[in-house]
């Protein structure tokens, strides 16, 4: 029987309807070592109130995250041995978000998963986390917050750390961190549930079910034990007080539309087919189905961008780097831009190793640069569009904001830029931030270069970025800086500035930097149903100064991808760990989605809409997004060739003498619901993605 299914048929058992309370001192629940809740892939899951922090935090370990513990299967205690952590999920400290990690079996590595949403509110609310082998995936209420992928790693399922609520246990059963407010209705499976399994169970009071190992429902209102209802863990309650139970009361996000017709990748039987789909919600709310279309385009071609980390060391010549490793970077990308499609590249600071102390350093900047700009090698009259972010040693005082970038401005300034075409401009009295313009397979692209900047100074170089992105909604936007992430893989000072200020904008979806040897990357939802990836590699330090190592971002518009790889012309070689070769999930068709119609159902009824007058034999596409009051979830993409016969059955009205040709080479259309009249629609929206949520995270 299938999962879902099972969970569905499951009788509510009788309830004390209570939790505990934690007064984030010393309360917390102990199941000893637990050894049968040793996992490798898993879902740990509960309802929670914060009431604030506790009277301390427990760390995951080094490269890991500092949180008040939810649940947990050890902590931060040694590196590369059984007294690794296995698991744990709790509130970050830093960002009163949730928060996730694990030790891998191989190394003892940290793999910390940050979400973004703030739960210090004093509300209930449920969390989640899934690890599938490969995904971190955090949830908050049902809708996803926040994404990791691992590369593959495996966690410490052999750990002999202790499983605890409330607080984190290493081996011998000591505590850290304090979880101040309730807890309810703690679950682990031994599987990733998926998203819509997670927001199909969490308002009930789920005792058993397949993958399911362990539950503590904290029904009992009275006693020191826990009960485990699926197994024989049962916790010791320390200190922790019966409290009234979590509301169970969670919005659910509508089911995905079901397709009914026309046959996706199929031939309708008419110019004016009938879009019909069957929507669903788990609380059988009201719901509202929007239809949205568009001529097919043929695949865009792929293309790349070619980001350069810090290249101090081979201007200075310090650390065994050579001047030559750089002029073998920018040659190589020179001579590879037909071969590649280079439409980009991208420096993300460190330029050279002493800023304002050291001429000749720049002497060798600018002849590596040079070569991006030179028709006879790129094949391009203004060479390949590029643009360069201060970082902290091209300052002086290095790390200094308020500083001089002198000798920046006298070889990269705006003039060496300012009668170049994709060059757009720049923010105050000199080119320390700027940003270029360029274009590739229908798609336009923002970038923009801001200076390293950790004490937020500046809020007016943000002000302006902000700007930029209003002035240009339909450009896919990239922020390029020296310093955004960090080694386990948060937020900067910086990085967390850029974010709050820009994170609004759905079309803002990749950032790049360096400063920190290592390689990591994270993703954050921005706008209303956007992604944002953050991408972090700097090899200064591994070996002969960064021995020639650059990142290549091969974009592939007709599979959606952006494919990663670290490359060194140098060496001639490839680094092929899973830091270094991955690949990102991005949309990247083309816009021009027309909103068709859009109608008001019952849960579980049949919605049809007429998509009159199409081009005969053309192809398009379509999908349906169902609403209720709070959220809303986007369906499939689903595609058909137009046919030339008259409409089929269920036409309410069909084309007429009124109808006309629009850009998308369709006519009018109107909606169908449970007998509704024909409703002509004229309203064009541009969509940046396929996902849509309203509120905190995406579908």
């Amino acid at each position: 029987m299938p999962l879902l299914v099972a969970m569905l048929l499951l009788s509510p058992p009788t309830l004390a309807e209570s939790s505990l309370h934690f007064d984030g001192v010393d309360d917390h629940v102990t199941m000893g070592e637990a050894a049968e809740l040793g996992l490798d892939l898993f879902t740990l899951e509960c309802w929670f109130r914060w009431d604030g922090a506790g009277d301390e935090t427990a760390s995951t370990g080094s490269g890991g995250v500092a949180f008040y513990p939810l649940v947990d299967k050890g902590r931060g205690e040694s590196d590369g041995g059984t007294q690794d952590m296995n698991y744990g999920l709790g509130i970050d400290a830093s960002s009163g978000a949730l928060a996730a990690d694990f030790e891998d079996l191989s190394s003892g590595q940290n793999h910390p998963v940050l979400g973004v949403i703030d739960v210090c509110d004093g509300q209930w609310h449920h969390g989640a986390v899934t690890y599938d082998g490969s995904s971190w995936a955090i949830y908050l209420d049902g809708a996803l917050d926040a994404s990791l992928d691992t590369g593959g790693a495996t966690p410490r399922f052999d750990s002999v750390q202790h499983l605890a609520v409330g607080t984190a246990l290493n081996s011998n059963g000591t505590a850290a961190g304090r979880f101040r407010g309730a807890i309810d209705e703690v679950r682990i499976w031994d599987e990733a549930l998926s998203a819509e399994e997670i927001r199909t169970n969490m308002n009930s009071a789920t005792s058993h079910g397949l993958g399911l190992v362990a539950r503590w429902g904290f029904d009992e209102g009275a006693g020191s034990v826990a009960s485990d209802s699926v197994g024989l863990v049962d916790g010791d309650i320390v200190g922790a007080t019966w409290t009234a139970q979590a509301p169970f009361d969670a919005n659910s996000p509508p089911y995905a539309p079901v397709l009914v017709q026309p046959e996706d990748g199929g031939t309708s039987a008419s110019s004016s087919p009938l879009l019909s789909v069957k929507a669903n919600d788990p609380e059988q709310d009201d719901l509202e189905v929007s239809f949205y279309g568009r001529l097919q385009e043929e695949p865009a071609e792929d293309f790349a961008i070619v980001v350069l980390p810090d290249t101090q060391y081979y201007c200075s010549e310090r650390y065994d780097g050579q001047a030559e490793m750089f002029y073998a970077q920018t040659q190589w990308i020179a001579e590879q831009r037909d071969a590649l499609n280079i439409v980009y590249v991208a420096h993300v600071g460190d330029l050279v190793d002493s800023a304002d102390d050291d001429p000749d350093q720049w002497v060798i900047a600018d002849a590596a640069l040079t070569l991006l700009e030179d028709p006879d090698t790129t094949g391009l009259t203004e060479g390949i569009p590029y643009g360069v972010a201060p970082g902290n040693h091209d300052q002086t005082p290095n790390g200094d904001p308020e500083g001089t970038t002198t000798y920046y401005n006298q070889y990269f300034g705006v003039e060496r830029f300012e009668d170049r075409s994709y060059y757009g401009g720049n923010y105050g009295h000199n080119n320390d931030e700027h940003y270029s313009l360029f274009s590739v397979s229908g798609l336009d692209f923002i970038a923009i270069d801001l200076e390293y900047d950790q004490s937020g100074v500046d809020m007016g170089a943000l002000s302006w970025a902000d700007g930029l992105l209003d002035s240009y909604p339909d450009h896919r936007a990239i922020v390029v800086a020296h310093h955004l992430l960090e080694s386990n893989g948060s937020l900067s000072d910086q990085g967390e500035l850029v974010y709050g200020a820009l994170g609004h904008h759905d079309n803002l979806f990749l950032s790049v930097c360096g400063h920190l040897t290592g390689e990591v990357w994270r993703s954050d939802p921005v706008g209303e149903s956007g992604t944002f990836y953050s991408l972090m590699a700097d090899y200064q330090f591994g070996g002969d100064g960064g021995a020639g190592w650059l990142r290549i971002m091969q974009f592939s518009p007709s599979s959606g991808t952006i494919s990663v790889s670290t490359y060194s012309p140098w060496l001639d070689d490839y680094q092929d760990d899973d830091d270094s070769l991955f690949e990102l999930a991005y949309s990247m068709e083309p816009g021009g989605w027309e909103l068709l119609g859009s109608e008001t159902t019952p849960a579980g009824e049949q919605v049809s809409l007429r998509w009159s007058g199409l081009r005969p034999g053309a192809g398009y596409q379509w999908f349906a997004q169902v609403s209720d009051e709070d959220d809303s979830t986007t369906g499939e993409t689903w595609s058909f060739t137009a046919g030339e016969g008259a409409p089929d059955t269920g036409d309410t009205g069909g084309p007429d003498d009124n109808d006309h040709w629009n850009d998308t080479g369709s006519r009018d259309c109107g909606c169908l619901a449970s007998g509704s009249a024909q409703t002509p629609w004229a309203l064009w929206l541009l969509l940046p993605a396929l996902a849509t949520r309203r509120r905190g995270g995406r579908a």
